[in-house]
């Protein structure tokens, strides 16, 4: 039931906040058409309208699919003679109107964000890391450009392309995704040198939606510190833990990431255990006893197998043992695949997981060096120790600076796509792994603004949504026909030379540009539909393809002789 209200959840404020972002942008054309005296045929809130409303000559509709609104103003138009709903000739709106009228929309989805935009500054959002001015490195692939190109694991990188940092992973992650040409790093060690690269995609640490897109992204992983921030009469906050503590050891043991942390708590069943802790420059042991979490829910059996993720989401490749469990009794170890579970085929994570909830022993057949064996184990009931601590700092951007990012975020993208088609075509040198490929319309929107509630919380859906509105000003403000930025540039041609372009050169370049809009979406929402497809059909798919493609003769294969 709880899941089932989740998703609901989850739906319900895609639908609002995704048509919201929509009708605020109407309605600042309605309100300015109004304010500047233009004829107005209709508002609505809304598509396919059932209800409808004439007040002082605006039709006010309401319609079956609530997702945003629209407005009907003839005299935006600059070609022809505008005509109202009767067929009747209205006068021309004045290029001072036009544009007032073009730009209230956009300015309506700024006004909107930054006030939205307040809560996120408010209450903030997780970031997935401390913020760092150095990036040391910790894990780097021997086939990544960055290894090739003198980059090794201690590293200290202070610069960026040139300039210093200061932000999560994920920052600097998109800073490198986003580089034109190569990129340079400026490292600190035993010797400061400087590491010149092309950024390449199918980095084994990238994000599986990123390997899926063909991205580049960094062949190595951080060394990220581990901080704590202890809640207010914790635990953690009695024992004398203070706020940004580096978490190094957990009796004695080193703590690399948040499961490494859990295990070691839940392994000590509410026994003390010593904390090791980095404070500035100096090292700080705390001893305290963790307590028991207490819920109404069913708390879950676990044989003990953390997955090896950089395998991706569909394998059943073993990355960890958690301590103190069956797998790791049973002599399981990393590197095995889980291939059967008692006699039959198990073809995903969660099927497994939900045979270890019925808390009865189970048989295994496990892969390991190619060789096929059979283990037995009962799964052991978990139970979740705390000691009142958050992993991850909030981050509180003030509103202004969310439009910045978002501002300068479009601009490396476009200028990314720019140079992506410009090497491709042979104009530059410089190239990019962003393509046009990688934009997402309507529906790649609406599945990462559910996916951001769902899966995150209700602040990463308000600040998606955020980003989403300010996106939706940028983009309708770029000068080309048909968007709004193509409204004030026709308008303000007019005041410079003090008369209209031909109505046949706006018709021309409207329909080419509405042309190249409409072609646009569709392939992006075709991209979009694809990215909805689960990569094990398409792998699938693909093998299928391989296969029979490898068994039609090719023209210099010899023919086959007759028996």
């Amino acid at each position: 039931m709880a899941e089932f209200l989740k998703i609901v959840g989850s739906a319900v404020f895609l639908v609002f906040f995704f048509g919201f972002c929509i009708f605020i942008h109407e309605l600042g054309h309605f309100l300015a058409a109004k304010l500047r005296g233009l004829h107005i045929i209709a508002f609505s809130l809304g598509f396919k309208k059932f209800w409808s409303r004439k007040i002082n000559g605006v039709e006010y509709r309401l319609g079956y699919l609530p997702f945003g609104g629209y407005v009907e103003l003839p005299q935006i138009d600059s070609t022809g003679t505008p005509k109202d709903e009767n067929g009747n000739d209205l006068p021309e709106a004045s290029p001072v109107d036009r544009i007032v009228t073009a730009v209230a929309g956009p300015l309506f989805n700024i006004l909107f964000g930054l006030v939205l935009g307040c809560a996120v500054w408010i209450f903030g959002v997780p970031q997935d890391t401390p913020k760092m001015k150095a990036i040391i490195v910790d894990e780097i692939s021997e086939t990544g450009p960055e290894y090739q190109a003198g980059l090794r694991s201690g590293d200290k990188i202070v610069k960026l392309n040139g300039k210093t940092f200061y932000g999560t992973w994920s920052n600097f992650a998109k800073d490198v995704m986003l580089s034109v040409g190569e990129v340079t790093l400026e490292v600190e060690g035993a010797e400061k040198k400087l590491v010149s690269y092309t950024p390449g995609s199918g980095s084994p640490f990238a994000p599986e939606e990123l390997r899926r897109e063909k991205i580049a992204y960094p062949y190595f992983m951080p060394s990220v510190p581990f901080a704590l921030f202890p809640e207010k009469d914790s635990i953690a906050e009695k024992a004398g833990i203070e706020k940004g503590d580096i978490l190094l050891a957990v009796n004695g043991k080193k703590i690399a990431e948040f499961m490494d942390f859990q295990n070691e708590l839940d392994a000590a069943e509410g026994k003390t255990v010593n904390l090791k802790l980095q404070r500035g420059d100096r090292t700080v042991e705390v001893k305290l006893t963790p307590e028991l979490i207490r819920n109404s829910g069913a708390t879950p059996y676990l044989i003990g197998i953390q997955w090896n993720l950089r395998k991706g989401d569909d394998s059943l490749d073993i990355g960890s043992l958690i301590p103190g469990y069956p797998a790791e009794a049973a002599g399981l170890k990393a590197g095995d695949i889980i291939r059967k579970v008692n006699g039959a085929p198990v073809t995903s994570r969660n099927e497994l997981w939900q045979i270890a909830q019925q808390g009865k022993p189970v048989t295994l057949e496990v892969e390991r060096a190619g060789k096929t064996f059979e283990c037995k184990m009962t799964p052991k009931e978990r139970k979740y120790y705390t000691i009142g601590v958050q992993m991850a700092v909030n981050n509180y951007p003030n509103p202004f600076r969310q439009l910045y990012d978002t501002v300068d975020l479009t601009y490396k993208s476009l200028r990314s796509i720019f140079y992506g088609l410009a090497n491709k075509m042979g104009l530059t040198e410089s190239g990019s792994t962003i393509g046009i490929r990688n934009l997402s319309g309507p529906l790649g929107i609406a599945r990462v603004l559910f996916v951001s509630v769902y899966s995150g919380s209700f602040m990463h859906g308000i600040y998606f949504v955020v980003i989403i509105t300010f996106a939706l000003a940028i983009f309708n403000l770029l000068p080309l026909p048909v968007l709004d930025g193509g409204h004030c540039l026709i308008a303000a041609l007019e005041i410079v030379f003090k008369r209209k372009m031909p109505d046949v050169v706006i018709r021309y370049i409207s329909t080419l540009f509405v042309v190249l809009l409409v072609g646009l979406m569709v392939y992006v929402t075709f991209m979009d539909a694809y990215r909805l497809v689960p990569r094990k059909y398409l792998d699938s798919f693909k093998k299928t393809e391989t296969k029979e493609t490898s068994n039609v003769p090719k023209a210099s294969d010899p023919a086959p002789e007759s028996k």
